[in-house]
């Protein structure tokens, strides 16, 4: 009953055209797996607002956030900065793993190491600093700055389309490739010797704003979606 509620205030502020229109931030992961549903099922419910979504990683995204281009950020929080300017609010986990086409060499292999994982060329969003610092080791690398992603782009179906059509590997969350995993058409790889790995999406805003009623309702929807934790096997 608290949602009919819910729901039925935000329709009375529409109506009154108190909600008004909002921009907002997507990281790479959030934008693949739950923002496009969300932003369906807001069109459906407001279809008299405009909405401006950009997607790109949090370095750019952080710019236009502290520039007040737009009202929040919906993003891996690993790869936040520490900001006093800035209030993050944990949103949700979920599990990711490397993947690979089906019919991949790699393909069917009880467990692969990350070299020849690797060697195959990653496919991924920007990787944050935490994760690099683990890989970089494995790899036999100094550092995490001597770190080469083969294709590193913030647009998870550009991702995806060119592992199905190539031997490189996918670095992405579960819920991005869950599709593709059920099909068949991408296989999860093992990987020795890393612990679980997995994206952290939190809710990013500037201290001290005031958002918008669309802003707020946005970010009300986002918190009540599902968790949603599954991993393919």
């Amino acid at each position: 009953m608290f949602d009919g509620r819910c729901l039925k205030r935000d329709v009375d502020l529409y109506r009154r055209n108190q909600l008004g229109d909002t921009a907002f931030g997507a990281g790479a992961f959030p934008a693949g797996t739950f923002l496009a549903p969300l932003l369906a099922e807001m069109r459906r419910e407001f279809s008299g607002i405009n909405l401006r979504v950009e997607v790109s990683n949090c370095t750019l995204l952080l710019k236009r956030l502290l520039d007040e281009d737009i009202e929040f950020i919906v993003a891996d929080m690993q790869e936040l900065p520490s900001d006093k300017a800035l209030s993050i609010e944990p949103l949700r986990r979920e599990a990711a793993a490397f993947y690979v086409r089906a019919g991949h060499p790699l393909d069917g292999r009880r467990s692969v190491s990350l070299h020849e994982a690797w060697g195959y060329g990653i496919a991924s969003g920007r990787v944050p600093t935490s994760k690099a610092a683990i890989f970089a080791p494995v790899l036999g690398l100094a550092t995490d700055a001597s770190l080469r992603i083969a294709l590193e782009c913030d647009d998870i179906d550009v991702l995806k389309k060119t592992s199905l059509n190539s031997d490189a590997v996918l670095a992405l969350p579960y819920l991005a490739v869950q599709r593709e995993i059920k099909t068949g058409a991408l296989r999860r790889l093992v990987v020795e010797g890393l612990p679980p790995m997995y994206s952290a999406t939190g809710i990013v805003t500037l201290r001290g704003r005031t958002l918008s009623p669309m802003a707020k309702v946005i970010l009300d929807r986002m918190r009540a979606l599902p968790l949603r934790q599954e991993e393919s096997r």
